[in-house]
């Protein structure tokens, strides 16, 4: 037999195994879902995805003592901002941790660190305890005070609360910036509170080179406030007059005190001569004129101080009864944490950024900003005197009752009166005359028996008495220089 025939007899049982073994490697990659060799592969279930966790939010507040009520307005204002982002689809988490607990500060460890925003303390003592325990460096602290320990602010923590600065510098953009007032006195009781807003106060103005007079009283001996308001008004009686003529150097008075004093003050610079005033006080106007009515409101005409809720410009979920800046506060709060979106303790300039970003966030109470420095600061809104307590400040109208006031002390000093016959006012827009002192002499309280402050004696050749106001109000009369 030839030997290519048996060569061909010889190979064919060697192929036919090879066949075999091929298929049956091909079958077994079928089998278990193994990419073939042109790149076709068999469809892989995917992987479950986690649901994403929700923000957390944790409030630091009292569930007793003192305080225990304003926090409770405040997490009324929480639920009900956590409520609308929950019916908008956001999913969050509100904690609240009471630091009247002696163990609140393991309590809000014992958090996942994701729950990195902590709004409050609303008390300096327990803001201290979280300071002094470290937790400042373990979560982002936003407290609810007015001031923050020196170096503090910004650098170890932030402040979402309106401040002293942020009153001061209200007050002084209207009066200087609105008004053009260029001089201020400040007549104020001796406590911290007082010395600590006049001398903001005067570091402000100081800024601006515009001089500031003081003047002090004892707040527990209010018969004494007229002869204390004598220096800032220096008033003069002319001979054959029996009406003081204030010699007031400024046009602006802060009455850093509470709003239960105002009444007796301006009842002692009215013994002096002075109505004419624009008298500036704080937010503690605002705590005792809330919703009392104010009998003699016309006497406050130019009256006005500073707050950081104003509920005509309130958010729809703080609309009606019951809400004020307590529940805008949580509220606030919770919407402006939500927006920081923090979920572990970042670097303060970090959050400092992300702050300045959130801070839009702020509706339920007057904007809110902070600066690179983690500084917060709040525009507040201005309110005035009304009938029923406050109503938010006309500027317009101020002005106009402002000039009439100006006119009508002018027509006071030229020996004329100011209402006709009837006793209807003569110069338009002009508030009720002042009403005279609550107390007569000789009851308890009462302001003592006026004893005029006589002009010194003409002398031959020497120039008349100048018995107008000044020399901020430019008012002179007739004849005189």
């Amino acid at each position: 037999m030839p030997a290519r025939a048996m060569t061909s007899l010889f190979s064919a049982p060697v192929r036919k195994p090879t066949a075999v073994r091929a298929l049956l490697c091909m079958l077994a990659l079928a089998l278990c879902g193994c990419q073939f060799p042109f790149g076709a592969k068999r469809a892989v279930a995917p992987e479950p995805v986690a649901p994403p966790q929700p923000a957390c939010v944790v409030l630091a507040l009292p569930a007793s003592g003192p305080y225990a009520a304003i926090a409770t307005k405040i997490k009324r204002g929480a639920e009900a901002a956590r409520q609308e982002l929950t019916g908008a689809g956001a999913a969050l988490r509100l904690e609240t941790v009471n630091t009247e607990a002696p163990d609140w500060l393991t309590t809000l460890a014992a958090l996942p660190p994701s729950c990195a925003v902590v709004g409050g303390p609303l008390r300096d003592a327990a803001y201290v305890q979280a300071q002094k325990a470290g937790a400042l460096e373990q979560r982002a602290f936003f407290a609810f005070v007015p001031n923050l320990k020196s170096g503090e602010e910004g650098a170890r923590a932030w402040r979402f609360f309106p401040s002293p600065q942020d009153q001061v510098d209200a007050l002084v953009a209207f009066a200087t910036d609105d008004l053009g007032i260029r001089s201020y006195g400040t007549f104020h009781p001796g406590d911290a509170y007082a010395t600590r807003m006049t001398g903001i106060l005067a570091q402000n103005l100081a800024k601006r080179h515009i001089p500031l007079r003081q003047a002090s009283y004892n707040a527990a001996d209010p018969t004494s406030w007229s002869d204390a308001a004598q220096p800032l008004i220096n008033p003069v009686v002319a001979e054959g007059s029996s009406t003081p003529v204030p010699q007031t150097e400024f046009e602006a008075l802060f009455l850093p005190d509470s709003w239960k004093n105002v009444d007796m003050i301006t009842q002692s610079l009215l013994y002096n001569g002075e109505d004419r005033l624009v008298l500036l006080g704080t937010t503690l106007w605002e705590q005792g004129l809330s919703g009392r009515q104010v009998p003699r409101a016309e006497n406050f005409a130019l009256a006005v101080f500073p707050g950081a809720w104003n509920a005509q410009h309130a958010p729809g979920a703080l609309k009606g009864q019951g809400h004020d800046f307590w529940t805008a506060l949580g509220y606030d709060f919770v919407n402006f944490a939500t927006a920081l979106a923090l979920e572990s303790r970042l670097s303060t300039p970090q959050i400092t950024a992300m702050a300045q970003r959130a801070a839009t966030a702020v509706r339920g109470m007057a904007p809110l900003t902070y600066d690179d420095a983690g500084v917060a600061h709040q525009k507040l809104y201005l309110f005035q005197v009304s009938p029923s307590g406050m109503k938010p400040l006309d500027a317009a109208q101020f002005r106009d009752t402002r000039a009439a006031v100006l006119e009508r002390a002018a027509l006071r000093m030229q020996g004329l009166p100011s209402v006709d016959a009837q006793g209807n006012p003569l110069v338009p827009g002009a508030p009720g005359a002042p009403a005279t002192p609550a107390l007569t002499t000789g009851e308890p309280g009462a302001l003592p028996a006026a004893t005029p402050v006589a002009a010194p004696a003409a002398t031959p050749g020497a120039p008349v008495l100048d018995t107008t106001p000044r020399p901020s109000y430019k008012l002179r009369l007739p004849g005189s220089r």
